[in-house]
């Protein structure tokens, strides 16, 4: 049977087609539903390949260690499909592909497969979304703008899922620096699709580069009543709409963010701790008083994960949860486990973690204690490296702020003025920044 752009599938089942439909458009539209769509695909055929290693690749991208054996067990269905039924090239492509990941570590790996499953049918929006995906999480954005637009001459305004390929697109732009395309490729894909969060959070983030805060908090209100059905990725436009305020001065409205829509309450996914630990600290380093409450309530979080193989920009913020709340036994623990793990080099984040994480989660806990002199010894060498850490721009500036306030809290006014300048050229200045100024002020006189 063929789906909705033509792509082969291995089954009989009308239903089974019809849910994976659904799944894609799920994924695309960063719904909180692809899982209850994966369910109806698995009850109309148990072995639909390109379902199962979909569901795969979800429960590995969530980076928790108890999702791995299940992503283990859609592989293992996968390939008994395979064998049951045989397959088209491309089903047994995506099995290597999640096999790259799930058995060997290998996300870089994983992400060339899928790429080469792209080449040969350029269609395949959930192949694409799931390499841009991957990309995403190691910092290649140079190869997630590739892929995208390798793939985007195949397709036309009549193929299903085209705004949510514009917004991937977008997104991909904006990373490598193409602001003005991106917000027009941003606001093209919302208006083909407009539950496109994806393209709508590409927007966001040129906004928040260029210091539209006001213009950027309106864009997101309009995206409001669509982001409940987004759950985890919802939740990060809200964060994103709490650094609008904070850029604008507007500490209280960023705080009641924080309580009501990025962590209301302490949450196991990933991505909401690492929305709600870089926020805390975003709010504490621009003088709002936070409490010890919410970095307790983070820490305890962190403490579950301690020995977790995970991924090395989420390491960093249980660093930091851990090391603000005091918690100095779990920090211990972390770091040990961190430096185990890169001595050991088992897989491509484990490498991750010997080349960047270790020495710059080892930085933030200096800067915790109030050994700036050492966190900023650690932290600056990274410093054009980070990007190997995966996540966006916006996620990684929390560290560059953590460098900046370091060099001041170190008296290194001059390195913190140059930090600064060089801040200028990149991104609009807004109220943390001016807070840097201020303290850095004697030497900007000189």
């Amino acid at each position: 049977m063929r789906d909705g752009r033509g792509l082969e599938l291995t089954t009989t089942a009308p239903a089974a087609v019809a849910a994976l439909e659904s799944a894609v458009t799920a994924l695309l539209a960063h719904r909180a539903d692809l899982g209850t769509h994966l369910q109806h695909c698995f009850a109309a055929d148990s072995g639909l390949v390109a379902a199962r290693c979909l569901a795969g690749f979800a429960n590995l991208a969530q980076a928790r260690q108890e999702l791995h054996g299940p992503a283990l067990a859609h592989l293992g269905a996968a390939r008994g499909a395979l064998r049951q039924r045989g397959g088209t090239a491309r089903e047994a492509a995506l099995a290597d592909a999640l096999a790259e990941w799930a058995i060997r570590g290998d996300m870089q790996a994983a992400a060339t497969r899928l790429e080469g499953v792209l080449r040969a049918d350029p269609l395949d929006a959930m192949t694409l979304k799931l390499a841009h995906g991957l990309r995403f999480m190691l910092g290649d954005a140079p190869a997630m703008r590739l892929a995208v637009e390798s793939a985007l001459p195949a397709w036309n305004a009549a193929t299903p899922g085209h705004g949510y390929i514009l917004g991937c697109h977008a997104f991909a732009l904006e990373e490598t620096g193409e602001a003005a395309a991106a917000e027009r490729q941003g606001r093209r894909a919302v208006a083909a699709a407009p539950d496109d969060l994806w393209g709508a959070h590409a927007v966001a983030h040129v906004m928040e580069r260029s210091g539209r805060a006001r213009q950027g908090l309106a864009w997101i209100a309009e995206l409001g009543p669509r982001l409940p059905q987004a759950g985890a990725f919802g939740r990060h436009i809200h964060w994103h709409a709490a650094l609008f305020h904070l850029h604008l001065g507007q500490a209280e409205a960023a705080l009641a963010l924080f309580d009501g829509q990025v962590a209301g309450a302490p949450s196991e996914d990933v991505r909401d701790f690492a929305n709600a630990a870089s926020l805390l600290w975003r709010l504490e380093a621009q003088g709002v008083p936070v409490g010890a409450r919410r970095w307790a309530a983070l820490a305890d979080v962190a403490a579950r994960s301690t020995a977790a193989p995970g991924l090395a920009f989420i390491d960093l913020h249980h660093v930091l949860a851990l090391g603000a709340a005091g918690r100095e036994a779990d920090l211990a623990a972390k770091l040990a486990a961190m430096r185990e793990r890169a001595l050991a080099e088992t897989d491509s984040q484990a490498r991750v973690v010997a080349r960047l994480g270790l020495p710059a989660a080892q930085g933030i806990a200096a800067a915790l204690r109030g050994d700036a002199p050492e966190a900023v010894a650690l932290l600056l060498p990274l410093r054009q490296a980070m990007p190997g850490l995966g996540g966006s721009d916006a996620q990684r500036d929390l560290f560059e702020r953590l460098l900046i306030q370091a060099s001041l809290q170190a008296g290194q006014r001059a390195l913190a003025t140059l930090l600064l300048r060089d801040r200028a050229g990149q991104r609009a200045l807004g109220a943390w920044e001016a807070r840097c100024a201020g303290a850095a002020r004697p030497s900007l006189a000189a």
